[in-house]
């Protein structure tokens, strides 16, 4: 058997999230449905089919991973021919790996979050400047308990970077990190856009980000999902084959998500100009 890993693009407002659930239509079950289909696998267990990450419900991605056993050489199209005919799912690039590969273990990964200016406190000339003085606290290893939906795993992690580019009317948030916590990602960017309104107590960033803290809650809602985007996992030395056809699929698709949401055309070419940048 040959192990694939794939490269896969969703609009996660279609679905119940990325992971299976009983009853409810997820990104996971329509991928499997499709290689099952398509005769590249049997079943999740007897291939081995592993997801790198579990996105919630209408969160996207542009990048996430799956990885399979497979007697037949992978086609991608076949693949995409079976799954939704609106083009929510795309596979678009895949690898060869090694027998015992993971996709779960990428060295790190990356979220954008865009957001419109309108919905931040606004002092002209500084707003960027403001915000990214925030990120920085967050950067490095701190507890992030109270910027995560508790799932009993430990809040302890270390955020490599967070960068914010400002285009016009619209803020993105670029996230790098080996892992994230439930939410993290969501709850770091609302606390940010609301920082002007809090409390002196909830603006002492660092004292939040201390296991010792005596607050058990910033009670600020988690950014919308719906403009949450995963963007990428990394690893070594691997060699992704890139199907152009797919590829262009997903460029004709983000344009009309965009146009749709009435974004500006430089946010067209921030989300196309990377897409571009992988082909390189």
């Amino acid at each position: 058997m040959i192990r694939y890993i794939v490269r896969v693009y969703y609009e996660g407002k279609n679905y119940f999230g990325y992971q299976r659930q009983p009853s409810v239509s997820t990104v996971e079950e329509t991928l499997l449905q499709a290689l099952i289909e398509t005769n590249h696998i049997v079943s999740a267990q007897e291939n081995r089919f592993i997801s790198a990450s579990r996105t919630d419900k209408n969160v996207n991605a542009i990048g996430n991973i799956f990885g399979f056993n497979a007697e037949k050489e992978i086609i991608l199209e076949q693949i995409n021919a079976q799954l939704p005919k609106d083009n929510s799912i795309v596979c678009w690039s895949y690898a060869k790996v090694k027998e015992d590969f993971s996709p779960k273990y990428s060295l790190k990964k990356k979220y954008w979050y865009l957001s419109e200016k309108g919905n931040l406190e606004d002092e002209v000339g500084t707003l960027t400047s403001k915000m990214q003085e925030i990120c920085l606290l967050f950067e490095g290893i701190n507890d992030y308990r109270l910027f995560c939906k508790n799932d009993h795993r430990n809040t302890i992690r270390e955020i490599e970077q967070i960068n914010i580019r400002e285009e016009q009317n619209y803020m993105l948030f670029e996230f790098v990190a080996q892992s994230f916590l439930w939410e993290q990602v969501r709850r770091i960017v609302g606390y940010v856009m609301n920082y002007w309104g809090l409390s002196d107590e909830l603006k002492d960033t660092k004292a939040l980000l201390h296991t010792r803290t005596d607050i058990d809650s910033l009670n600020i809602q988690p950014a919308d999902p719906n403009n949450l985007i995963l963007v990428e996992h990394y690893y070594e030395d691997i060699k992704w084959v890139i199907n152009d056809k797919a590829l262009k699929i997903i460029r004709e698709k983000i344009n009309g998500i965009l146009r749709k949401m009435k974004k500006e055309e430089v946010q067209k070419r921030l989300i196309l100009g990377y897409i571009r940048d992988l082909k390189k």
